[in-house]
């Protein structure tokens, strides 16, 4: 069963996945967050960007990897 994450404890979530892996993608942050049964308030781009115009993460779109990347 997925649980769905308060804003605050998917912002937690979020910035201690970034500390601990460095540079994920926004597909590897949902896998992360599906393989310990969480999931993010909204979708997780959007949650993502709402963090990003915070200044609590930073994001920038990279075409290598084809999608946005994400950082501490």
């Amino acid at each position: 069963m997925v649980r769905t994450l308060s804003p605050p404890e998917a912002e937690e979530f979020v910035k201690a996945l970034l500390r601990s892996k460095g540079q994920m993608t926004t597909k590897e942050i949902e896998t992360a967050a599906r393989g310990e049964g969480k999931r993010c308030p909204d979708e997780t781009v959007l949650f993502l960007t709402k963090l990003r115009s915070r200044g609590i993460i930073h994001g920038k779109i990279s075409q290598e990897k084809r999608g946005w990347v994400w950082w501490i």
